[in-house]
C-alpha cells in the first residue's frame, strides 16, 4: 500500500467538506484503517478539545453505513471515539471518499455515549431506504458502541505492525486472566513476534515472578498504577521483549469498595522509548469487563505502533 493517501469526506450530495492526507495502517476486505494527525487550529466541541497533534485511526467500511475513529492526545491519552453516519465509502488505491448523513455517535473514554445532529440529520432530504439504513447503523452501533472498534480486529492489526517493524511483546495480566494472550495468540503466525505471558493473579506472583515491589502492593495495591507499571517492566525483562503490557483491575462482580469500586482497571505499556498507564472504570459485568480490558490494552499498543 501507499503511504500517502487523502481521506475526503463529503456531504450528502457528494460535495467536499473536508480532506485531509492520511496513512494506511491496515487493509483488510472491505474495510481500511487510516492514521491522519489533527493538523488544524484547536476546536472546542461540547465533548471533546481537538488539538494539533492529535492521532486520529481511522476505519472505512465499503459496505457499513458508518466509519469509525478513535482520537488519541500526542501523549497517548484517549479523549474519546467517533461514529460518522455515512454511505458505504468508496476505497481505491490512494484515496477514500466518504459521504456524511450527519447523524454522528460521540463514546467517551469508558464507554458512555451521546447521539449527535440528529435535527440535522432530520432535515436532509434522502430517500427513505437511505434513511432506514442510516438509523439501522446507528441502532446497532448503540447496541455494541465499543464493538466497532474491534474490526478489523486490533489483535491482528497490532501484531502486522509488529511484525512490520520487528518488534517482539509480552504481556502480564491478573484480572484479565489470560483473556488478552488469548487474543494475541489467536492470530495466525502469532509466535513470530510473541515472547508470552505472565498471568500473575496472587499478589504473591507479581511479587516474585515479575519484581513488583512489596511496599507497593502493600501501600497503594494491586489495582493501582504503580502495580500495573511495575507489572509491564517486569514481563519486558523476564521474557526480553521490546514491549510489554499489563493489566490489573477488579472484574466483579465482588471485590470494590468505595475507593476501587468494581469495574477499576488499570493498563500498562512498557517500551524502550516510554511508559504509559491508563485508568478505566468499566461498568459492565465480569466477562464484559474483562473483554473491555483486553480491548483497552490492545488499543493502547495500537495507538504506539501506529505514532
Amino acid at each position: 500500500m501507499s503511504d500517502h493517501w487523502t481521506v475526503r469526506k463529503l456531504d450528502h450530495l457528494g460535495r467536499e467538506c473536508l480532506s485531509y492526507p492520511a496513512r494506511p495502517l491496515f487493509q483488510a476486505p472491505g474495510a481500511v484503517l487510516m492514521r491522519a494527525v489533527w493538523n488544524r487550529p484547536p476546536m472546542e466541541l461540547e465533548y471533546v478539545r481537538l488539538e494539533p497533534g492529535d492521532l486520529w485511526l481511522e476505519t472505512f467500511y465499503t459496505d457499513r453505513w458508518y466509519n469509525v475513529f478513535e482520537i488519541r492526545a500526542p501523549d497517548g491519552r484517549l479523549k474519546g471515539r467517533y461514529c460518522n453516519i455515512t454511505r458505504p465509502a468508496r476505497i481505491a488505491p490512494g484515496e477514500i471518499r466518504a459521504e456524511d448523513l450527519a447523524l454522528d455517535l460521540w463514546v467517551d473514554p469508558d464507554g458512555g455515549v451521546r447521539v449527535l445532529d440528529e435535527d440535522e440529520f432530520a432535515r436532509l432530504p434522502l430517500t427513505p431506504e437511505e434513511r432506514a439504513a442510516a438509523r439501522q447503523a446507528l441502532e446497532g452501533l448503540l447496541r455494541a458502541p465499543l464493538a466497532c472498534w474491534e474490526d478489523p480486529r486490533p489483535e491482528e492489526v497490532v501484531g502486522h505492525l509488529l511484525r512490520e517493524r520487528g518488534l517482539t511483546l509480552a504481556a502480564a495480566e491478573s484480572c484479565t486472566g489470560g483473556l488478552l494472550s488469548h487474543r494475541i495468540t489467536d492470530v495466525p503466525g502469532s509466535s513470530d513476534y510473541y515472547r508470552g505471558s505472565v498471568t500473575a493473579y496472587a499478589n504473591a506472583v507479581k511479587e516474585r515472578l515479575l519484581g513488583v515491589p512489596r511496599d507497593v502492593l502493600e501501600t497503594v495495591g494491586a489495582v493501582s498504577r504503580e502495580t500495573a507499571l511495575a507489572m509491564a517492566r517486569g514481563a519486558r525483562g523476564l521474557l526480553g521483549a521490546d514491549l510489554a503490557l499489563s493489566v490489573t483491575g477488579i472484574a466483579g462482580p465482588g471485590g470494590g469498595t468505595p475507593q476501587k469500586p468494581v469495574g477499576l482497571t488499570y493498563i500498562a505499556l512498557a517500551a524502550p522509548d516510554g511508559e504509559w498507564v491508563e485508568e478505566h472504570r468499566w461498568t459492565g459485568d465480569r466477562s464484559a469487563n474483562k473483554a473491555a480490558s483486553a480491548s483497552a490494552a490492545l488499543a493502547l499498543l495500537r495507538w504506539y505502533l501506529a505514532r
